[in-house]
């Protein structure tokens, strides 16, 4: 264990009250909002004074687990928070691009990593066939998830361990994306990111609109993009590199592109 456990259930604590404000704010309950905006300020002093050290910029023993669940969950003050994932970054490079983190951290680590533009790294972590690492289990032929990332330490083979990839799959690669201002889906987000030496994603999801369906291949510089938009939906579509979206209604569309 390399990370404290009275951080990480504090750090939980925390973003379960953040979950709450949320909650309250959706319903109107003004009440709800206030109390649990004041206490989630007071736990996420605590956990700054208690866990954060101002001098080497890290979260507890520093590993990847206490950096990430700080970035992610916003515990870090502002100033704090690019020296954090420096050290989350270094971390990371220091063991071999490799992780760390175990089942409770590695969904903070992925997003961590893909909500602050390092999904080159994210991609450098898995593409390979090594343990730590889900290439190692598609090379010894397992078929479902593994409960550890080498299968033969005889743990269970259909598992959802290490499942927490799926979310970068659908959100960063395919790029589909939920709009917290607009639940639901009927308004979303299209941003695939394009990493590596990947050639080509597809990827679809349900709504209670119908299919979002994303594929995009690369061949060369050349990049094409097709996507479909359920009925009585819209979305915004970020290219590779765009800063501006297009904002478009239900239908099917093609894009192509030069990217480097």
């Amino acid at each position: 264990m390399n990370t404290p456990v009275p951080f990480v259930a504090t750090a939980y604590y925390f973003y379960a009250i953040k979950t709450l404000v949320k909650s309250a704010q959706l319903t109107g309950n003004k009440y709800d909002v206030e109390y649990y905006s004041k206490l989630a300020g007071e736990v996420r002093s605590v956990l700054n004074t208690k866990f954060f050290n101002a001098t080497t910029k890290q979260y507890t023993t520093g590993s990847q687990t206490a950096n990430a669940m700080a970035v992610y969950m916003d515990i870090v003050e502002p100033e704090n928070r690019q020296p954090v994932i420096d050290n989350l970054v270094k971390d990371i490079k220091v063991h071999g691009n490799r992780l760390t983190t175990g089942d409770i951290g590695n969904r903070y680590l992925f997003q961590t990593l893909a909500n602050n533009g390092l999904n080159e790294l994210m991609y450098t972590m898995f593409n390979h066939e090594e343990t730590p690492g889900y290439g190692f289990q598609l090379k010894f032929g397992a078929t479902t998830l593994t409960e550890q990332w080498d299968p033969r330490r005889g743990a269970s083979w259909n598992h959802f361990m290490m499942g927490q990839i799926d979310e970068w799959f659908f959100g960063s690669l395919a790029g589909i994306q939920s709009k917290p201002s607009i639940p639901g889906y009927q308004h979303f987000v299209i941003r695939p990111e394009v990493v590596g030496d990947m050639k080509f994603v597809k990827a679809s999801t349900e709504t209670l609109y119908g299919k979002i369906s994303v594929e995009w291949k690369r061949i060369g510089s050349n990049f094409t993009l097709n996507i479909a938009i359920p009925v009585n939906s819209s979305a915004d579509i970020y290219l590779p590199n765009e800063k501006e979206p297009k904002t478009l209604e239900s239908g099917n569309y093609t894009f192509s592109k030069i990217i480097k």
